[in-house]
């Protein structure tokens, strides 16, 4: 049935008309706001400023040197010390040291003090640090070397006998006494200073070996020139000036630069007994008492020609760490004659005189040897170094101080450990030269040559690494 609406259905309600109503008049304002000549321009203005105030940034930012990320940092990499930024400033000394030198004891290491007396001249970077040790028994050898030694000096004191005993002596007050009435010790040497504890050190009649490698490491660690002559322990001095041989042939420099070392011949004054007699063999020297030397002090050959006049004479011998008789690594008869550099060829590993090299990129002494220079320089000659006499400069013994006595049992223990060393030194740098690449380089060639008979039995091993 159809039903018919009523009025009531037909009229709109109030919520619909006022819902009409409210979006009508939301429209119109809009409409008005939109069609408005200020808000325009208001707009418009409101663009142009973010265009305007982003392109400014922009060429700014370009334009601006790279900013620093941490103001009280420079970008610069450095571990000086000295310097504010330096990488290293925060480590303490004893640990840098311990590092450094691995193989000493913390007794040792935490009783370094680097520039314990710095010298009051300041060295140019290219001139040739004396790199020594000297012993606390005898400080008078630091008069010695600043007579024949005219460059910077950098000497490790290591204070390792008791000297609080009755009778001893005070080894750095007698340094200051030397310091204040030596201007050249002044001028020249820097003293680094090793202090062994009281409770550690050893009797004066106690027979173990110095720890000479550690020494050789710290004084050529801390000298503050390029180049250093390593200088052996053993009381040896340069009879020549060095450092003037290189100022005169420049391309001598050049080849010190690029990683070469020059061997310094030694040599030895020899000994006579009290009533004059010389030694006829080496064998009755090193048995004999009571020996004194040939040549006194003031007579000690300062120039080649003086020197070979003496060994004419029998006065002065060839020393055993250059002219070994077993080993030819350098021929006296030539080295007499030569007036240029020669090369060595046949190398020993037993080879241990004076060398003047690089103090950086170089190999360290290897410091599980008491005293053996002979382990710093076959390294060296392994890892590529040519090695070259000098023909005009050399190193004189005077014989006033003996090397101390080992027993024969440590004796032998060195011997042992460096026939072991010479394997290893063989094998490590073998094994580098491969890895690299450089196995059939000419840097390569001195392994190749001196560890023949070691790398024998691994050479399948290498080939087919």
């Amino acid at each position: 049935m159809y039903k018919s609406p009523t009025s009531a259905s037909l009229l709109p309600t109030a919520g619909a008309n006022n819902n009409r109503t409210s979006g009508s008049l939301s429209n119109s304002i809009i409409g008005r706001l939109v069609k408005s000549r200020a808000i325009k321009t208001v707009f418009i203005a409101y663009v142009g400023f973010c265009a305007i105030f982003t392109l400014k940034h922009l060429l700014t930012y370009e334009s601006a040197p790279e900013a620093i990320v941490y103001p009280h940092y420079e970008l610069e990499r450095t571990y000086d010390p000295e310097k504010s930024y330096s990488v290293v400033s925060e480590l303490s000394t004893s640990v840098i040291l311990s590092k450094m030198f691995a193989f000493s004891t913390p007794d040792i290491t935490d009783n370094i003090q680097p520039f314990f007396v710095r010298s009051e001249a300041s060295p140019r970077p290219d001139e040739i640090t004396l790199a020594t040790f000297v012993p606390q028994d005898d400080l008078s050898e630091l008069i010695r070397l600043v007579e024949h030694f005219p460059g910077p000096i950098s000497a490790v004191l290591h204070i390792d006998h008791p000297t609080d005993e009755p009778g001893a002596s005070n080894p750095i007050s007698r340094l200051h006494t030397m310091r204040a009435s030596n201007p050249k010790i002044r001028n020249q040497v820097d003293i680094h200073l090793i202090t062994t504890p009281q409770t550690h050190r050893r009797p004066l009649s106690t027979t173990v070996q110095q720890q000479s490698n550690l020494h050789r490491n710290l004084a050529r660690f801390f000298a503050r020139t390029d180049f250093v002559l390593l200088l052996d322990a053993d009381g040896s001095l340069p009879a020549t000036d060095i450092s003037k041989s290189f100022r005169d042939y420049p391309q001598w420099m050049e080849k010190l630069r690029t990683g070469n070392v020059f061997v310094v011949p030694g040599f030895n004054v020899s000994m006579t007994s009290e009533g004059g007699a010389l030694p006829s063999t080496l064998e009755d020297e090193e048995t004999a008492v009571d020996l004194v030397p040939v040549l006194k002090y003031n007579q000690l050959p300062r120039e080649k020609q003086m020197l070979l006049s003496y060994v004419h004479d029998g006065k002065v011998i060839l020393s055993e760490k250059t002219w070994k008789r077993t080993i030819r690594n350098v021929d006296f008869n030539t080295w007499a004659t030569q007036t240029r550099l020669s090369a060595i060829q046949n190398y020993d590993p037993y080879f241990g005189p004076s060398v003047v090299m690089r103090r950086d990129k170089m190999l360290w002494c290897p410091e599980r040897f008491g005293n053996n220079q002979a382990a710093c320089l076959f390294e060296l000659y392994l890892s590529g170094a040519d090695f070259w006499v000098l023909p005009n400069d050399f190193t004189i013994h005077s014989g006033e101080r003996k090397e101390p006595e080992i027993t024969e049992r440590e004796r032998t223990i060195n011997t042992r450990l460096y026939q072991k060393f010479h394997e290893e030194s063989c094998l490590k740098h073998a094994r580098a030269f491969y890895a690299a690449g450089e196995w059939d380089s000419d840097r390569a060639r001195h392994c190749r040559i001196s560890c023949q008979k070691v790398l024998a039995v691994w050479g399948l091993v290498i080939r087919q690494a």
